[in-house]
């Protein structure tokens, strides 16, 4: 007698499983569909262009031997898998599609910041949207793995009709989509190539492939620009004392982290976020009306401290003036996952990394370049806000509780504003007790909706839905009295009148020549913030380019300074 062979499914399940394995990737489209209550007319061709691809990816199996067609199923259904749970969760979280800023984050992260987000983000009703979606999709694969093919009349019908279902959408995407590429402007007189982003390219395993082309050539653009600071020293050497100033001995400029203005009790939230810099408000110009560039960090630092945009590192234009320069930063050196930062950065004369610690650890950097001769320009990175909020403060901080109104993600990411309160304080204590010439700048790269636009839902940051409170970002400076002394007019006249002044961050550097009381011929006036022949420009957010239209905070008070 025969022993008895293991079952397998006929050729519908073969066929069957095929065709699950082509709309699975559907999925995030789907979700966005129904969470946006688009249009039926806008999700179609989107869904008809997805199928379309699925097609092109999973028509081999249908003419390949049994054994290498397996293998293309898993190989082709895994990466679709894989493609489709990274884009879906993306959409689960935030509502959005992948996009060249969400990639960035992924691609220059560490492992502690990865598990960071996901406790942020993760619920039951998220992963278990992921098992389920994983399951399927693994269901399909075996499933499909161990069905017969049907007869080659059958699969060669099947294939023709999806090409004649398909042509159309080749054809259209072949007389009108253009090419493959595109010129994509990075400056005011350069261009990169960037794979196009048409409907033909929203599967999620063929966008990210896109997005990760364009990220790579991205980064290669900065990394050379950046690396090529050398050739560009005599342009940037120059710059000279403003006649009759007096250029401060010390200028610390902070780069908070992730730190929406509107959690600050110095911007008039209810909450006493900001303690100590309310009691130092007389003391400080803060600004009012401005946002940042982009939600990504290195996008951001990027346009502030690089020269008009050429990704051409500002640095030295201050250490040829005589500064010492030096960048520290609590946040992680991840390597090669920072070359973007550790390049802009790089041509600073000194640059420590503390690899994720309190910013705190931040003030002892800072106190001894204060106490070096000569002039320092000392710039420091904070880990400020950054997911996951309860890591990035000491318990002694952890004032608001989760029970109080906002519950625990809004009571959290308040406490991390606290703990970035008491720091400041401390870094302008350290100026103070110097009795130097000096100054402090502070500007967040970028913010987060903590539950502000919507009350229901965590939008975090992302570049697709680009609402006000992700760019809001808290900005002040602090002048000593040695400074106000020498450069009394300046403050009075330059930092104190521009503080209503509608402003996004971009060429920071501009900002802190005026606070060196330094002049370059790359200076250009109607870009500082602080120059009197400032000129306010549309401010635009996100992917689209949307014009931003946000109100302005309401600060405290507002510091009085002399104009002798």
């Amino acid at each position: 007698m025969q022993p008895p062979t293991a079952r397998r499914f006929g050729p519908v399940a073969f066929v069957g499983t095929l065709a699950c394995l082509g709309v699975l990737p559907l999925a995030p489209e789907v979700y966005l569909f129904f969470g946006s209550h688009a249009d039926l007319k806008y999700f179609a061709p989107i869904a008809y262009y997805e199928l379309l691809i699925s097609f092109l990816l999973l028509a081999p199996a249908l003419f390949l031997p049994r054994f290498p067609a397996r293998v293309w199923v898993i190989l082709s259904g895994g990466a679709m898998a894989l493609a489709t749970l990274v884009v879906g969760f993306h959409a689960v979280c935030y509502g959005a599609r992948w996009n060249l800023a969400a990639h960035t984050a992924l691609m220059q992260t560490n492992h502690n910041q990865v598990g960071d987000f996901l406790v942020n983000f993760l619920s039951p009703a998220v992963v278990a949207s992921m098992a389920l979606l994983s399951a399927a999709f693994a269901g399909c694969i075996a499933a499909n793995v161990a069905a017969e093919p049907p007869r080659w009349r059958v699969r060669i019908g099947l294939f023709a009709f999806g090409a004649l279902a398909s042509a159309h959408g080749i054809a259209s995407s072949v007389r009108f989509g253009g090419t493959l590429t595109r010129r994509v402007a990075v400056s005011p007189t350069q261009s990169i190539r960037f794979v196009d982003s048409g409907y033909g390219k929203l599967h999620p395993l063929t966008f990210l492939a896109m997005i990760h082309f364009n990220y790579i050539t991205t980064n290669r653009y900065f990394l050379r620009q950046y690396r090529d600071v050398g050739r560009h020293l005599r342009e940037l050497d120059g710059a000279r004392p403003v006649p009759g100033a007096a250029p401060p001995r010390l200028i610390v400029v902070v780069i908070g982290e992730s730190s929406n203005r509107s959690h600050w009790s110095l911007y008039g939230h209810p909450r006493e976020t900001t303690p100590r810099l309310d009691a130092l408000a007389p003391q400080l110009q803060v600004f009012t009306d401005v946002i940042s560039t982009c939600t990504s960090t290195v996008f951001s630092l990027g346009d502030m401290f690089s020269v008009r945009g050429e990704m051409i590192p500002s640095f030295p234009l201050f250490s040829q003036a005589g500064y010492a320069t030096h960048w520290y930063s609590a946040q992680f050196n991840q390597g090669g996952a920072d070359l973007l930062i550790n390049s802009l950065v790089a041509s600073c004369g000194e640059h420590v990394y503390l690899n994720g610690v309190y910013d705190e650890n931040l003030e002892r950097l800072v106190s001894r370049a204060a106490a070096l001769p000569g002039r320092q320009l000392v710039f420091a990175h904070l880990f400020g806000s950054h997911v996951r909020y309860l890591d990035r403060y000491p318990r002694r901080f952890d004032r608001f509780k989760p029970a109080d109104d906002g519950g625990p993600l809004r009571s959290s990411y308040d406490n991390t504003i606290l703990y970035t309160d008491t720091v400041l304080a401390d870094l302008i204590g350290i100026l103070q007790r110097r009795h130097d010439s000096s100054c402090l700048l502070y500007v967040s790269d970028h913010a987060e909706d903590v539950l502000d636009s919507r009350p229901d839902k965590y939008l975090f940051r992302d570049e697709t839905l680009a609402t006000n409170p992700m760019y809001e970002v808290p900005f002040f400076a602090w002048f000593s009295p040695e400074y106000i002394r020498d450069n009394g007019a300046f403050v009075a006249k330059g930092v104190a009148a521009a503080r209503n002044r509608r402003f996004q961050d971009r060429e920071l550097y501009l900002e802190i020549m005026d606070l060196a009381r330094l002049r370059h011929p790359l200076y250009d006036p109607r870009a500082s913030l602080f120059s009197p022949d400032f000129v306010e420009r549309v401010r635009r957010v996100g992917v689209m380019g949307r014009v931003y239209r946000g109100a302005p905070g309401v600060v405290k008070s507002a510091g009085i300074v002399s104009s002798r």
